[in-house]
C-alpha cells in the first residue's frame, strides 16, 4: 500500500495556460458533395433604362417655345390667307363671335393637319429646323416613322385636354411633355 498523504500536504500545482487552449486542433470535414461550397448570390448590376434612371438631355424650354411660335406664326398666315380667301370669294361676314369661334377651329384643324404631315412624314418642321431641335427615342436613336406618328396622335391628346399635356413640361424632371412620356421621344439639341 502506497503511504498516506499528509494532511498538511498542499494540492497539486495549478496548470499554468488554460486546458482548452491545450485541445488539438480539430479540421472540419469536408463538406458534402465532394467540396461544393455555396457561395453568396451575387446580384446582376440593375440596367439603368434611359428617360427613368439616366436623365435625358432635352432641349431647353425655351428653344421649344421659339419652335412652337415659329410653326404656330405659319399656321397663323395660313389661317388669315385662308380666311381673306374665303371672305372674298363668298362676301359673307358672320357676327364677330362666330368669326372667333371660327378662327378657332380652323387654327386647331389646320395644326393638327400640319402637325401630322410634316412631323409623321418629313421628321420635322420649319420650326424644329429654325431651333435646331431633332426628334429622338430615349435610347438615343432617331425616331421611325410609325413612332412620329404616335408621338403627333398623343401631342393631340395633350392638346384637347386644355393643354395640360403641355404644361406637364413645368412639372416633370426632365421637363418632358405627356405625349414624350407617351411614346419615349423628346426634343433634343442637334448634334
Amino acid at each position: 500500500m502506497p503511504p498516506a498523504p499528509a494532511l498538511d500536504e498542499l494540492a497539486e500545482p495549478v496548470i499554468t495556460q488554460p486546458r482548452i487552449l491545450e485541445a488539438p486542433e480539430v479540421v472540419p470535414a469536408a463538406p458534402a458533395l465532394g467540396g461544393i461550397m455555396i457561395d453568396p448570390m451575387q446580384r446582376p448590376e440593375v440596367e439603368k433604362r434611359p428617360g427613368i434612371d439616366i436623365p435625358l438631355q432635352a432641349a431647353p424650354v425655351g428653344r421649344r417655345v421659339l419652335s412652337a411660335l415659329f410653326d404656330d406664326g405659319i399656321i397663323a398666315v395660313a389661317c388669315a390667307l385662308f380666311g381673306y380667301i374665303f371672305w372674298k370669294l363668298t362676301a359673307i361676314r358672320p357676327p364677330r363671335l362666330q368669326i372667333v369661334e371660327i378662327a378657332g377651329g380652323l387654327a386647331g384643324v389646320f395644326w393638327a393637319g400640319y402637325q401630322y404631315l410634316l412631323v409623321v412624314y418629313a421628321g420635322t418642321t420649319p420650326g424644329l429646323r429654325l431651333a435646331r431641335l431633332e426628334l429622338t427615342r430615349f435610347d438615343g436613336s432617331p425616331a421611325g416613322r410609325r413612332l412620329r406618328r404616335w408621338r403627333v396622335l398623343a401631342s393631340f391628346l395633350s392638346a384637347i385636354s386644355l393643354g395640360m399635356g403641355y404644361a406637364w413640361v413645368f412639372l416633370d424632371e426632365d421637363s418632358l411633355c405627356w405625349h414624350d412620356r407617351i411614346t419615349h421621344t423628346y426634343l433634343a439639341p442637334k448634334g
